[in-house]
C-alpha cells in the first residue's frame, strides 16, 4: 500500500466495479423521470438554466448548441468531482486516463471541425496579425505546439488539482491514529480542506466546460 493506492481502481472477481461511477452520474440527470417534483427539482431547474444563460451568453445566441454542450459538460464534471469526494466513492476525474479522453477527443472535434470548415481562417490563426514577415515560420511552428498542447494542459489541470486535494487528505488522516490529540486535528484540517474541496470541484468543472467552450468559439 502506498499513497496512490487510494486512485487505484480496485477489482472483484475480474471487474473494475469502481468504474461504473461514471455511469451513476447519469442518474442524476434523470431524476425528474423518478423524482416527485418538489423545491429541489425547482432549485435544480433554476440553477441549470442560470448555468446555461451564463454559457449561451459567452457563446452568443447563434451557438445554443455548443452553450448546451457546455452546461452538460459543466454539471457532469461537478457531479462527477463531487461524489469522488465521499467515502469509498473512486474519484473519476482524478485520472488522467478519464481527464485526456475527454480533452483530447472534444479538442480534436473542434480542431478539425475547424480546419475542415474554415481552413483559411483558421490558418491565419497561425500567425498573429502583425507579426513581421520574416518571423511568420516561427510564428506558426509555436503557435502550432501552443494549439497541440492544449488537450493535455486542459487534462491534466483537472487531474491534478483532483488528486492534490485527495493526497492532502490522505496525509492529514495519516496522523490521527498517534493520539488523541492529533487526532482531533487530523479531524479539523480534513473537515477545512472537504470544505474548500467542495469549491475546488465545481471551479475545477466551470474551468474545463469554459475553455473547451472557448476553443470549440475559435475554431468554429
Amino acid at each position: 500500500m502506498n499513497l496512490f493506492s487510494v486512485f487505484d481502481p480496485s477489482s472483484y472477481y475480474g471487474i473494475q466495479l469502481n468504474w461504473l461511477v461514471l455511469g451513476f452520474v447519469f442518474l442524476f440527470g434523470l431524476m425528474k423521470f423518478y423524482v416527485v417534483s418538489g423545491r429541489s427539482q425547482f432549485v435544480k431547474n433554476k440553477i441549470i438554466l442560470s448555468i446555461n444563460g451564463m454559457f449561451t451568453e459567452i457563446a452568443g445566441g447563434s451557438y445554443l448548441a455548443v452553450s448546451f454542450f457546455a452546461t452538460s459538460t459543466f454539471f457532469y464534471l461537478v457531479v462527477t468531482n463531487l461524489m469522488g469526494l465521499f467515502p469509498f466513492v473512486f474519484c473519476s476525474s482524478a485520472h488522467p486516463v478519464i481527464t485526456m479522453s475527454m480533452g483530447v477527443i472534444f479538442w480534436l472535434s473542434f480542431f478539425l471541425m475547424g480546419w475542415i470548415k474554415n481552413f483559411k481562417e483558421s490558418a491565419a490563426h497561425l500567425v498573429p496579425e502583425g507579426s513581421p514577415l520574416v518571423l511568420a515560420p516561427f510564428m506558426v511552428l509555436i503557435e502550432s505546439i501552443s494549439h497541440l498542447m492544449r488537450p493535455f494542459t486542459l487534462s491534466i489541470r483537472l487531474a491534478a488539482n483532483m488528486m492534490a486535494g485527495h493526497l492532502i487528505i490522505s496525509l492529514i488522516s495519516s496522523i490521527s491514529l498517534i493520539n488523541f490529540y492529533s487526532f482531533s486535528i487530523s479531524v479539523f484540517f480534513q473537515s477545512m480542506l472537504l470544505i474548500l474541496e467542495l469549491g475546488v470541484a465545481v471551479i475545477q468543472g466551470f474551468v474545463f466546460s469554459i475553455l473547451l467552450l472557448l476553443y470549440c468559439l475559435e475554431y468554429y
